[in-house]
This record gives C-alpha cells, structure tokens and sequence, in this order.
C-alpha cells in the first residue's frame, strides 16, 4: 500500500514539477522544457522523468521505501533531462557538439555504474527522457515506418549509455569494488 501512495504522490509530484522545470528553462534560455515546449508537446518526456524523479527522493522519507542507488539514479535522470533538452535540438547544434554529449554520457554513465548496485538499470534510466521525447507513438498512432526511424534515432544514445554501462562495470572489476548500495 505505501508503495502505491508513493507512486501516486510521485505522478502528482512529477506533473506539478513541471512548472519549476519550465521557468528554469525559460530563465536559462534553454529548449525544449522551457513552458511553451511543456505545454506543445514536451511534457511527455518530463513528466515520467520527473515522476521517477520523485518516487525516488520520496524514497528518502522514512514512511516509504527506499530504491537501491536512489542518490545515482537521480543524478542520471537529471542528466537523462539535459541530453534530451540537447537531443531535440541536435540539427541545429551540429554533429561534432551532440557527439560529445553523447560521449559526455558514456563518461557519466560509467562513473555512475561504478559506484552503483543495478548498473543496467541506471544506464537505460538515463536515457529514458529522452525514449520518451523521440517516441512520437504516444501523441498519435504512429505508421510502421515512423517507429522504424524513431527506434532508429535512438541507437547512438543507447550505444553511447551502453558504452557506459560496460566500462563503469570494467572499472568495478579493476577496482575490486563489491556491489553495495550507494
């Protein structure tokens, strides 16, 4: 029963989240969470994002349940937001800047899986705002193509969180690090 209540404060915590997310945006000049982004469409990556946000810091209350790596999977979810606010406008900033971000992720996601207990776990969560964003199929029926290449949008980040995943998990093994919760 807890577990569904904190479920429930955290879609209502994640929707009305939205609102300091969208003037953090509009006063930093960022796209695509800034308030007109939200209200036209954005809304469907930050909202789960920010839903799983705050199950997980309710998470640091004592009347709910903890989640193993809590403190690293919000760390990567924020991540997750800043490379989707980047994805969505990546024609306009260039091959070589949204490549380095992509890699900026790998680098994160290996730091993070290093220390982390669920490693996988982490690395899909961190590219999950932006699954999210570039899935068209959850504001219209989409045609078969249009899955094929949104799926297909979606290969370099998971290649580049994957890439991350597997050299945090080298370094876990180079270190000797025994999985504990962070």
């Amino acid at each position: 029963m807890r577990t569904f209540i904190q479920s429930v404060i955290a879609v209502v915590a994640g929707f009305l989240l939205m609102w300091p997310l969208g003037y953090a945006y509009a006063a930093l000049g960022w796209p695509t969470f800034h308030l007109w982004g939200l209200m036209h469409g954005t809304f469907v990556a930050a909202w789960p994002a920010l839903s799983i946000l705050a199950f997980l810091a309710l998470g640091y209350l004592p009347l709910f349940r903890s989640i193993d790596d809590a403190a690293l999977l919000m760390a990567g979810l924020v991540w997750g937001l800043l490379l989707a606010t980047a994805f969505n406008i990546r024609h306009a900033l260039g091959f070589e800047i949204a490549y380095g971000l992509f890699s900026a992720t790998a680098v994160i996601v290996a730091a993070l899986c290093t220390f982390a207990k669920h490693r996988l776990r982490l690395a899909l969560l961190v590219i999950s705002p932006l699954v999210f964003l570039n899935l068209d199929l959850l504001l219209a029926p989409p045609t078969l193509e249009q899955t094929i290449f949104d799926l297909k949008a979606l290969l370099p980040p998971l290649a580049f969180s994957l890439a991350g995943y597997v050299l945090g998990s080298l370094a876990r093994v180079v270190i000797k690090r025994p999985p504990r919760t962070a």
